[in-house]
């Protein structure tokens, strides 16, 4: 399956080469994190302005977490990360570009993720573990606009919440001579959250061959 979707991408940037060198950065490459977040936080250093039932939740996760008792962790059960927690996982992100639209491949179970460019989003009522995202240019940002995300995904690995109605920003920059990558997102979801906030998601380019290993979830280990 992996191999089908690189190929996939490798022939779609040959396709679409023209359309990189409009003038569109290009975000092919090999990044990582440079280190792991288990508890996103806004970008003020502040917790996310949860709702009190969800606030309440948030908090029994956590003090699971730290009093060794068994949390129901979605990925523990091998399914994938959601949107935007695939962005803080802590193994390698492989991005193909092409002009119609960005691939990614998460290290982490081979997690595929397409953001679809200059398509109009669908009716946010069919959710799925990475939503449906679609991306227009603003400049040399990358505007990513992710809906119909399934409830039952983590923002991270403390345990924040979301519903189905949320929507998830990003914009994606890169910084000078292309070796780091930024990705500023904004959860927009009023079931959970009082207002809207905001985090942010950093990267730097790992040099040599574009490689991924195998590193899947088994469900014969999954909580």
């Amino acid at each position: 399956m992996l191999k089908t979707v690189l190929a996939s991408c490798a022939a779609a940037c040959a396709l679409h080469g023209a359309a990189l060198a409009a003038g569109h950065p290009n975000f092919t490459g090999l990044w990582q994190t440079p280190a792991f977040v288990p508890a996103l936080k806004t970008t003020a250093g502040k917790t996310p302005p949860l709702r009190p039932e969800a606030l309440k939740l948030y908090k029994q996760r956590v003090a699971d977490r730290a009093a060794g008792r068994k949390v129901d962790d979605p990925i523990d059960a091998c399914v994938p990360h959601g949107v935007p927690r695939l962005m803080f996982a802590p193994y390698p992100l492989l991005i193909v570009q092409s002009g119609d639209f960005v691939g990614m491949v998460q290290e982490a179970n081979h997690t595929q993720r397409l953001i679809y460019i200059d398509q109009p989003q669908v009716e946010p009522d069919d959710p799925k573990w990475l939503g449906h995202s679609v991306a227009r240019w603003d400049g040399a940002t990358l505007v990513v606009d992710t809906v119909n995300n399934d409830h039952r995904t983590w923002l991270d690995k403390a345990g924040l919440p979301h519903s189905d109605d949320m929507r998830v920003t990003e914009r994606l920059r890169l910084g000078p001579g292309g070796k780091t990558l930024t990705d500023t997102i904004t959860i927009d979801d009023p079931k959970t959250y009082t207002a809207p906030w905001t985090t942010v998601a950093r990267f730097n380019r790992k040099p040599g061959p574009m490689d991924l290993k195998e590193r899947l979830c088994s469900r014969d280990h999954a909580m």
